[in-house]
């Protein structure tokens, strides 16, 4: 006769030794992504504020699985944008009215790569590594070739025992085995204005050199175009006086045109973009010609190629963003 099994053993053996459970690793939503930008936010604002003043990281690093990051790619723009509708919003509630946010930065910056590893820690499908730090200074282009005599980087990031944020010191070249790529590169500028608004005035402060003019001073120009290249930290400012301008990289190929916006970054294509001045209509228009994203008010613009552009109405007051880097501020002088 066939033994049978014994089902009391069976189930008094579970009860001591349970049998191990396979745990699935958490799903890395959207939301997940910006709820760990969100914390990363939160504990920066809370540790580095004192007095009057709202201190907090600007500049943030994302890692994710390689499989992970091609997923989120298409959702990046938007997780982006959400983060700093987020963090003004929890500025707004923290700030009083003697309250100020000091100039630390000019703009959000954020750069997400693809890696399996970082700073000793396995990078799984799971997994989200969200490392923020108050300045850019050897953490903005995290390369250990570049940035080696830099030494180490203070930053808040996750404690893996606690999963709580906390500040730490690390080095430059933890970075070096991460593959950050232009499209998971962001810069968004940060409107201080909003946030310092309630602060009261005794005078209208004197506009900065080469940031703020009124259109009188340069007569003949059809428009205003101020640049602001992220990667280099730098402005400068564009008169746009011909009927239609080509934006472009810097180039030995393009120096002759005297009707080109040329921008000393990698991020910009050349040619990128051309804005002209559709007499007709009596609007100004813009088409996109970069296999890089190009924004206008943070609505993504239809690639064309050079040769047959596709026009789109262009506003007398845009913000145009280069391949989420250079950021172009269009002032019609019309």
């Amino acid at each position: 006769m066939e033994k049978q099994p014994n089902r009391f053993l069976d189930q008094l053996s579970n009860l001591l030794v349970p049998k191990e459970r396979t745990k699935q690793p958490e799903t890395v939503t959207n939301e997940r992504i910006l709820k760990e930008l969100i914390a990363c936010f939160e504990t920066s604002l809370e540790r580095e504020s004192f007095g009057t003043s709202l201190l907090f990281n600007a500049h943030y690093i994302i890692i994710l699985h390689p499989d992970t990051y091609k997923e989120r790619l298409a959702a990046l723009p938007v997780i982006v944008n959400e983060a700093v509708k987020a963090f003004t919003e929890r500025l707004k509630e923290r700030k009083r009215p003697e309250d100020e946010v000091p100039p630390v930065s000019t703009h959000w910056y954020f750069k997400f790569g693809p890696g399996t590893e970082f700073a000793g820690r396995t990078i799984g499908p799971g997994d989200i590594d969200v490392i923020g730090s108050l300045s850019g200074a050897g953490f903005d282009s995290p390369r250990a070739s570049e940035n080696a005599s830099l030494g180490n980087v203070k930053a808040t990031r996750k404690v893996k025992n606690t999963n709580l944020y906390d500040k730490m010191d690390l080095s430059v070249g933890a970075f070096q085995h991460i593959d950050f790529r232009e499209a998971g590169a962001f810069a968004i500028k940060m409107d201080t204005r909003l946030l310092n608004a309630e602060k009261p005035q005794s005078a209208a402060p004197a506009a900065p050199t080469g940031t703020i003019a009124h259109k009188t001073a340069h007569p003949s120009a059809l428009a205003r175009i101020d640049c602001y290249l992220a990667d280099k930290d730098k402005e400068e400012t564009y008169w746009m006086q011909d009927r239609e301008v080509v934006v472009a990289r810097m180039e030995a190929d393009n120096q002759a045109f005297s009707n080109y916006l040329r921008l000393d970054s990698p991020y910009v294509s050349n040619p990128h973009a051309r804005i002209r001045y559709n007499e007709a209509a009596q609007r100004f228009e813009i088409a996109s010609f970069s296999r890089n994203e190009t924004r206008v008010n943070e609505q993504v613009m239809t690639r064309s190629e050079p040769a047959s552009p596709q026009w789109t109405e262009l506003p007398r007051q845009a913000q145009i963003l280069l391949n989420g880097i250079v950021t172009l501020s269009f002032q019609s002088n019309l």
